[in-house]
C-alpha cells in the first residue's frame, strides 16, 4: 500500500460493524472470532436472510457452514454489502478535527526527522478551517484466472485543492472509526450536512479523486493480480500452441498413411479380377483422396496460423485475461480541519532555536520551508542543522 490511502483494519471494521449493529438493535454475543447476532424483528436488512446469524471474523470457514456463515473481512463479500446499506441507510457524516484532539502529537516533516536537532517544543497557531472528505472506496478487480479481489480502502481528499491527505486519513480510521465510547471526548461528530455547504461538482470531482487515488494505493496488489493473470494467459496460450503442434503432427501422419492407402488401391484398380471390384476400388479411392484434400486444406490453414504466431487466437486469450478494475464508493465523511502555521523550538544541548512552517491538523507541514540562513529548500536530504549555536541546513556548512 502506499501511504496515500490507508486498509480499513479488521479492528477498525470490527468496530465499524459492532456499533452498527447495536444501532439496529441487534442482541450481539461474542464468542472469540464467532458472533451470534439476533435481529429485531422490525429490522429488514439485506446482508442477512434470517433474523438471527453467525459472523465470522477471519475466512475459515467449516464446510457445514459454507452458507450458514458471514464472514467479516475488509475483503468479505458480507462487508461490502454491509458497508452498502449503512451507507444506504445513513447520511454524509461529519468530523472536526482540531488541534486540542492531538494531545501535542505533530507530524514532523522530514528534514526534522532526519535531523540532528532535537523538537523542544511545538505550537500550532490556527488561522482557518477547510473541508475534506473522507471516502470508503470498494475496489473490485476481476478477472478470468482470479476471478474477483476486492479491496476496501480509505482515503480523505481536500475539498478545495483535491490534494490527498494521508495523515487525515490514518487519525480517523485508527483513532476515530472505532465505537463512540472509546473517541476522544473533544471530538466534534455531526450526522448531517448543515454546518458546511459543498458545491455538488466539487464534492463530486473530490470523490473521484478519491476513487483514483485508492486505486493508486493498492497498485502493487493490482500489478500482482495482472502479472499472475498474464501468467495463466501464457499458459493457455503455450497449451494450445502445443495442442495446434500436436494436430499438425496428426494431420500429417494421416496424410501419410492415406497416402499409402491410395498407392494400394490404385494397385487395386488395375489388379481388379472383375469390374465390380474395379469400381469399388475405384469409389473408395475416391473417399480417400477427398479426405486427403480436406486433411491437406486443414494443414495448411494449421501451418499458416502457425507462421503467424496463432496472432488471433494469442489475442483472444489474452483479452480474456485482461483485468477489470471497478471502484464504488461506500461511504462518506465530511471533515473540518484546522490550518495555519506552526512554530517548532529546536535545538541541541547547547542552544535552542525556532522555525515556522505552514501547517494543517493531521496533515503535516503543507508547503516548501526554506533555510532561513541561505534560503535553500529544507528537505529529507537537506535538513536542518545546528552549528556553532546557530540554526541553518546541511547547504549551509
Amino acid at each position: 500500500m502506499t501511504d496515500v490511502t490507508h486498509a480499513v483494519t479488521q479492528s477498525a471494521l470490527e468496530a465499524f460493524t459492532r456499533e452498527y449493529l447495536n444501532d439496529l438493535g441487534a442482541a450481539v454475543r461474542e464468542n472469540g472470532n464467532r458472533w451470534q447476532v439476533r435481529l429485531p424483528t422490525h429490522v429488514d436488512v439485506d446482508f442477512s436472510d434470517g433474523r438471527e446469524f453467525e459472523i465470522a471474523l477471519d475466512s475459515e470457514k467449516r464446510d457445514e457452514e459454507e452458507d450458514s456463515v458471514c464472514v467479516l473481512t475488509p475483503e468479505s463479500e458480507f462487508t461490502q454489502q454491509l458497508l452498502d446499506e449503512a451507507a444506504a441507510m445513513a447520511s454524509i457524516g461529519q468530523l472536526a478535527l482540531m488541534d486540542s484532539m492531538i494531545d501535542g502529537d505533530y507530524r514532523y516533516p522530514p528534514w526534522i526527522v532526519e535531523s540532528d536537532v532535537e523538537v523542544v517544543d511545538a505550537a500550532f497557531s490556527p488561522y482557518y478551517d477547510r473541508t475534506a472528505i473522507c471516502v470508503f472506496v470498494r475496489i473490485d478487480v476481476e478477472t478470468v484466472s482470479e476471478y474477483q479481489t476486492q479491496f476496501l480502502e480509505a482515503v480523505t481528499i481536500d475539498v478545495e485543492s483535491k490534494d490527498q491527505l494521508p495523515g487525515v486519513t490514518e487519525i480517523l480510521v485508527d483513532e476515530f472509526f472505532s465505537p463512540k465510547s472509546a473517541w476522544r471526548n473533544d471530538v466534534t461528530v455531526g450526522s448531517d450536512q448543515s454546518d458546511v455547504t459543498i458545491a455538488p461538482d466539487m464534492l463530486a470531482n473530490a470523490i473521484a479523486t478519491g476513487q483514483k487515488a485508492a486505486v493508486e494505493g493498492v497498485q502493487e496488489e493490482i500489478d500482482e493480480i495482472r502479472q499472475s493473470a498474464s501468467r495463466a494467459a501464457d499458459s493457455e496460450f503455450e497449451e494450445y500452441r502445443q495442442l495446434q503442434e500436436q494436430r499438425i503432427n496428426d494431420h500429417r501422419s494421416e496424410i501419410d498413411a492415406l497416402s499409402n492407402r491410395l498407392q494400394n488401391l490404385s494397385t487395386a484398380v488395375d489388379d481388379a479380377d472383375s469390374q465390380q471390384q474395379r469400381v469399388e476400388a475405384l469409389e473408395k479411392r475416391r473417399e480417400l483422396k477427398t479426405e486427403k484434400e480436406d486433411l491437406e486444406t486443414e494443414l495448411e490453414e494449421l501451418l499458416q496460423k502457425k507462421e503467424q504466431g496463432y496472432a488471433q487466437k494469442q489475442r483472444e486469450i489474452y483479452r480474456r485475461h485482461a483485468i477489470d478494475v471497478n471502484t464504488k464508493p461506500s461511504a462518506f465523511t465530511l471533515v473540518t480541519y484546522e490550518r495555519g502555521e506552526i512554530e517548532f523550538t529546536v535545538g541541541d544541548s547547547a542552544r535552542t532555536d525556532t522555525v515556522r512552517a505552514p501547517y494543517a491538523i493531521g496533515a503535516g507541514v503543507t508547503d516548501e520551508v526554506h533555510c532561513k540562513s541561505c534560503n535553500t529548500q529544507l528537505s529529507e536530504e537537506n535538513s536542518i542543522s545546528m552549528v556553532a549555536g546557530r540554526l541553518g541546513c546541511q547547504s549551509c556548512w
